[in-house]
């Protein structure tokens, strides 16, 4: 994956502006660099189109203080956003991971609201906006992606005004009472709508965003049937009409359902079979390691059944993939504290010699693994 040479780089007609690059800068133990695919379901969906289209990644690299020249990996240009120390402890484990997403997922846990990690989410998204406007091509679409980002619409289209923008969240949108806890809500709202299109996973966030552009930002809103891809929300801001829709994400189903029926996976989800000792029952757990996932709930509700005896511990294991995330927020420290003690709890009380109930993997895990666990 060679560092491309500015004067070759033409600009792309077809830009995603992310938080992360789709591939990762690894440091390793002597001192030298490589790069690794990223993991994640956002790099799962829109990689294949980039490289359709011949596109271009505008993201972080994923380590601190690293200034790199682009890359080019066959038909998609990568545009690296540096981050210092201090910007991912503020803009992203702090504002984006400690405020915003549990703001976003019902406040299951408190959020936190600090001057300066907002400030260094209004920075850093300012960043992005920049490498955006350069990466792009007159008249090109970009399409900014995710919480991380938010404000980097208006921003950038106040830099091209030429561009087509659009904005997906991929996770929930807050219901109006809880967003209105937010001090910058304002501001939030008004990054958004420098977007052409605004897309939310579920027509009740699409709502929710329509209402505020109107209570907070005192624009013009038709609601439309914002399920419906042909009947949009619209929100005119100025001379512009910005649409904003549910349109759920997939996954590529159909390159899964291939790999999953070749020999060499199939042969491997009964090597994995055989190695849980050929249980009459299997429970599969693949999530990221968050509080949203619902990881603890699982294990609670194995654990009461198993009590109750209606789950029967000699006939049934189950296996929990738990890839890491977030691990120097400290409500994920904690968390994760919990989730193993309550995998050792389980294994402790209903385990027997070589047969535990609970079969826990916190790493991530090969992608031709992870499709012979779902065999």
């Amino acid at each position: 994956m060679p560092a491309a040479d500015s004067p070759t780089l033409t600009e792309s007609d077809f830009v995603v502006v992310a938080n992360r690059l789709p591939v990762d800068l690894e440091r390793l133990p002597d001192g030298t660099t490589r790069w690794k695919r990223s993991p994640g379901g956002l790099v799962t969906a829109l990689e294949p189109i980039l490289r359709t289209h011949r596109g271009a990644w505008v993201g972080w690299a994923g380590v601190a203080d690293a200034d790199l020249d682009p890359i080019v990996d066959d038909d998609l240009v990568m545009h690296p956003v540096p981050l210092s120390a201090q910007e991912i402890a503020d803009y992203y484990e702090g504002f984006s991971n400690a405020t915003l997403w549990p703001l976003y997922h019902d406040v299951i846990v408190r959020p936190e609201y600090h001057r300066e990690w907002w400030n260094a989410y209004v920075e850093v998204n300012r960043r992005f906006a920049e490498a955006a406007a350069k990466a792009a091509a007159q008249g090109a679409t970009v399409w900014i992606q995710d919480y991380q980002l938010q404000l980097v619409p208006k921003m950038l289209r106040m830099l091209r005004p030429d561009l087509t923008i659009g904005f997906f969240l991929h996770i929930p949108f807050p219901p109006v009472e809880l967003f209105m806890q937010m001090p910058w809500r304002t501001e939030i709202v008004d990054g958004l709508l420098g977007a052409d299109l605004i897309g939310f996973h579920l027509p009740g966030g699409a709502q929710n965003f329509l209402y505020l552009a109107r209570r907070l930002a005192g624009h013009q809103t038709s609601r439309g049937n914002v399920g419906v891809r042909s009947k949009l929300g619209v929100v005119q801001v100025g001379f512009r009409t910005v649409r904003v829709g549910a349109f759920p994400i997939s996954i590529a189903s159909g390159e899964l359902d291939e790999q999953s029926r070749r020999k060499s996976i199939r042969d491997r989800a009964k090597q994995i079979r055989k190695e849980l000792g050929n249980p009459k029952r299997i429970m599969l757990g693949v999530d990221r390691l968050d509080y949203t996932k619902g990881i603890d709930v699982r294990l609670d509700a194995l654990h009461e059944l198993i009590a109750e005896g209606r789950v029967d511990p000699s006939e049934t294991v189950m296996v929990q993939l738990a890839t890491p995330s977030r691990e120097r927020v400290e409500s994920y420290i904690h968390m994760r504290g919990e989730i193993e003690k309550m995998v050792s709890r389980i294994n402790g009380e209903y385990a027997e010699v070589g047969r535990p109930v609970v079969h826990y993997i916190h790493r991530p895990v090969p992608r031709d693994e992870l499709i012979a666990f779902f065999v």
